[in-house]
């Protein structure tokens, strides 16, 4: 799998924020009213409009990002054209801003999530890139959140709430990331593998603890993940029933 980073080739400037209008550029379709309950909602990451957020997260708490494929962006150029390039023009990645409605129906930015490695031929998806902001953790958010995309990839497009009819999930956590290993296994995911180097912990990112061989052309410590799947039998035996219970609670 290729390793994100911060493109080393910079676009040139009308190019940083994408197209306008914005082409999401998604291999499977957008169900808006799959995506959403009474308080968050997933709306396609529009940088326009949600950029400059997750930039200043970034940069007020780059220790969030220790674990995550994402890298640290220096500047709001940078992230942009990481996105651009890795996110956009990939069809079969695509990134989500999520909502949250507070008490009084308001709604906030309040995090982002990716679907990445999607396949139509093989109807299968990844989950990566999840990041809630500090402000709006706690009370199960992204608890919630993951339930809300597990419904919309797994449900099939006859239920009441239509979905994507995906035959299998994944979900791949730092081995060392504990807090994202009890979120899939809350939800009825299955740990499937340990993939041991399967990253590179390029600089802010921690690593698997161990020395590269001597000789090694990377020179950077690898990451070990460990890979949790839901299948769309494991979805119609328990998944779905435990992701309605996350989502009725509010």
């Amino acid at each position: 799998e290729p390793q994100p980073r911060i493109c080393e080739q910079m676009l040139p400037e009308d190019e940083l924020y994408g197209p306008h209008p914005y082409d999401v550029n998604f291999c499977f379709p957008y169900l808006p009213e799959s995506l959403r309950n009474n308080s968050l909602a997933l709306v396609p990451f529009i940088p326009r409009l949600h950029a400059e957020k997750l930039f200043q997260h970034a940069r007020q708490h780059p220790e969030d990002f220790r674990y995550m494929r994402f890298p640290i962006p220096k500047t709001i150029q940078d992230m942009l054209a990481w996105i651009e390039l890795t996110l956009r023009r990939n069809p079969f990645y695509v990134a989500y801003t999520v909502l949250y409605a507070d008490d009084a129906g308001y709604w906030a930015v309040g995090g982002v999530i990716a679907l990445i490695e999607c396949s139509v031929e093989t109807l299968t998806a990844e989950i990566g890139m999840g990041l809630t902001f500090n402000e709006f953790r706690g009370k199960s958010r992204a608890l919630e959140t993951i339930a809300v995309l597990m419904r919309y990839c797994l449900n099939v497009p006859t239920d009441k709430i239509p979905g994507l009819g995906l035959r299998k999930v994944g979900w791949t956590a730092h081995a060392y990331n504990h807090l994202p290993q009890v979120i899939p296994l809350a939800l009825g995911s299955r740990l499937e593998s340990m993939r041991r180097w399967n990253r590179v912990a390029n600089e802010g990112k921690v690593g698997n603890g161990k020395t590269p061989r001597s000789g090694d052309p990377i020179g950077l410590p690898g990451v070990d993940d460990l890979f949790f799947v839901m299948c769309w039998d494991d979805w119609e035996a328990d998944g779905r029933r435990a992701a309605e219970a996350v989502l009725g609670k509010r």
